[in-house]
C-alpha cells in the first residue's frame, strides 16, 4: 500500500509540475505587421484571426504575400521568429519552404527548356547518359519532373544529407539506382527528396556553365528579378532565418495526427499497407528529423526538393510574375514564355500516387492545386508543415505562405492557408464587381 501511495504521489506531483504552470502563463501577444493594398484589408484580418484563434500558435511565426497583375497587394507577417529570445518575425525574416522548393526548381528547368537546352520529351539519358542504368533509359525529362522515374521518397538506400552536399556524388547514386517499378510513362510515386538530386544533376549537365541548380537560380532568377529565396543558404544570411518549431515525438505519432482528415487517413492506411512507411524510415535517417534544418550547416545544402529558404514575399513575387504572363512589369525582363506557363497548366487527369496513395496530378514539376477556391485551378507546390507557393494565371494571382510552426496537414487541408486564400479571393471578387 505504501508503494501505491508513493506512486500516486509521484504521479500527482508530475502533473502539477508539468501542467499547472501552464495555467498561470500569460499567452504571447498577437503581433502582426505589414502592408495590404486598398480592398485587401480582410486578408490581414484573416491572418490576425489565425493567431487569435490558435490555428497559428503564438509562439511561432508566419508570413503571407500575394501579387495581382504583377503588383504586390499583400505582404504581411506576424508572430515570432524565435520566441525564446523574443525575436519578432520581421519583414526580412526568411524560413524554410520544404517541398514548395520543387516549384522553384521546376521554374529553373523550364527556363532551360525555353533556351533550347532541354526538351521535356527527350530521355533524361540524352543529357545524362549514366542515368540510363537499371532500366531508366526511356524516362523522359517530363516524366522525371512528374515523379514517374520510379525513384520515390524511400529510394535509394544511402541517400543522406551528407551525401547531398556533393551534387555529383548524389547524381551518381541516382543514376545507378534501380527504379522501384518498371517504367511505363504513367505510374507516379512522389519523389519527395530524390526530386532534388535528380533536377540538380540534370541542370548541371546541360547548363553551359555547369552550375548547380542553386547557383543557376541565384544568378538567373533571384538576383535579376529580386526574388528573396535561396536554394543553399549562405552562412551570412542565417541571422534572418526563423527557428522551426519541430514536433519531437516519434514520426509514427506525428503521422497519427493526420487521421483527423480523410486524406490523412488514406495516406496512413496506404503507407502501412504497402510498407512504404517502414522503407521511408529506414532510408531517410536524419532527413526524417526536420529539426536538422535549424542547423546552418544543413541550410547551406543545395536540395532543390526540400531546402529552399526565403520570404513569402519573395516566392509570391516569383509566382506573381509567372501568373501575369511571365514578364516582370518592373524590369520588363522575361522570366518564362507563355508556352512554358501553359505547360504547367497541361495537367493529366489525377491518378493515385504510388507513394502517398492519394489522387494527384503533376505537370512539369508543378502540382495541380484546386482545393483552395471552388472552380479555381492553380499550380505550384505545397511543403511540409503548411508551406505554399501558388500561381493562378486565370486571375493573374501569385501567392505564398510560410510558417515556422509545422502542422500535420495535407494538401489543401491547412486551415491557416485556407482562411487566407479564401479571404484573398473574396477581396478580388469584390474589386472585380466594382
Amino acid at each position: 500500500m505504501g508503494l501505491m501511495k508513493n506512486a500516486a504521489l509521484m504521479g500527482v506531483t508530475a502533473i502539477l509540475v508539468v501542467f499547472l504552470p501552464r495555467f498561470f502563463q500569460t499567452p504571447p501577444p498577437v503581433v502582426t505587421e505589414g502592408y495590404v493594398a486598398p480592398g485587401f484589408e480582410d486578408v490581414l484580418k484573416a491572418f490576425r484571426a489565425n493567431f487569435e484563434s490558435g490555428r497559428d500558435p503564438r509562439t511561432g511565426g508566419s508570413a503571407f504575400a500575394a501579387y495581382h497583375r504583377g503588383k504586390k497587394v499583400v505582404d504581411i507577417w506576424g508572430g515570432f521568429a524565435d520566441y525564446e529570445s523574443k525575436q519578432k518575425w520581421r519583414q526580412d525574416t526568411i524560413s524554410i519552404f520544404f517541398s514548395s522548393t520543387k516549384g522553384v526548381a521546376s521554374v529553373c528547368i523550364a527556363m532551360l527548356v525555353d533556351r533550347g537546352l532541354l526538351d521535356y520529351n527527350k530521355p533524361v539519358a540524352h543529357y545524362w547518359p549514366e542515368f540510363a542504368q537499371k532500366g531508366k533509359e526511356k524516362v523522359t525529362v517530363k516524366d522525371m519532373m512528374e515523379h514517374k522515374a520510379g525513384l520515390p521518397v524511400s529510394a535509394p538506400p544511402g541517400l543522406s544529407l551528407e551525401l547531398l552536399q556533393d551534387v555529383a556524388k548524389a547524381g551518381e547514386l541516382m543514376a545507378r539506382t534501380e527504379p522501384q517499378w518498371e517504367y511505363d510513362g504513367h505510374t507516379h510515386g512522389y519523389h519527395g527528396f530524390t526530386f532534388g538530386p535528380l533536377t540538380n544533376e540534370l541542370l548541371r549537365r546541360v547548363d553551359p556553365q555547369h552550375r548547380t541548380l542553386g547557383q543557376f537560380f541565384k544568378e538567373e532568377i533571384a538576383e535579376p528579378f529580386g526574388i528573396d529565396f535561396h536554394i543553399g543558404l549562405p552562412l551570412e544570411s542565417n541571422h534572418r532565418v526563423a527557428r522551426l518549431l519541430v514536433d519531437r515525438r516519434p514520426v509514427l505519432l506525428q503521422l497519427l495526427d493526420s487521421i483527423q482528415t480523410s486524406d490523412g487517413r488514406q495516406v496512413l492506411k496506404h503507407m502501412i499497407a504497402t510498407n512504404s512507411f517502414g522503407e521511408m524510415l529506414d532510408n531517410l535517417n536524419e532527413m526524417a528529423d526536420f529539426g536538422v534544418f535549424n542547423d546552418p550547416a544543413y541550410r547551406a545544402i543545395e536540395l532543390p526538393s526540400a531546402n529552399g529558404i526565403g520570404s513569402a514575399a519573395g516566392l509570391a513575387k516569383l509566382y506573381g510574375i509567372i501568373s501575369s504572363g511571365g514578364i516582370d512589369p518592373v524590369t520588363n525582363r522575361t522570366l518564362l514564355s507563355k508556352e512554358r506557363i501553359d505547360d504547367f497548366l497541361n495537367f493529366e487527369p489525377p491518378s493515385v500516387d504510388r507513394t502517398l496513395g492519394l489522387p494527384l496530378s503533376h505537370s512539369r514539376g508543378m502540382m495541380k492545386l484546386d482545393k483552395f477556391v471552388d472552380g479555381v485551378t492553380m499550380f505550384g507546390h505545397p511543403g511540409a508543415g503548411g508551406q505554399h507557393g501558388c500561381a493562378d494565371p486565370g486571375h493573374q494571382v501569385g501567392f505564398a505562405y510560410v510558417s515556422s510552426t509545422m502542422l500535420q496537414y495535407l494538401i489543401g487541408e491547412d486551415p491557416r492557408t485556407n482562411q487566407l486564400v479564401q479571404s484573398l479571393y473574396r477581396c478580388l471578387q469584390k474589386l472585380e464587381n466594382h
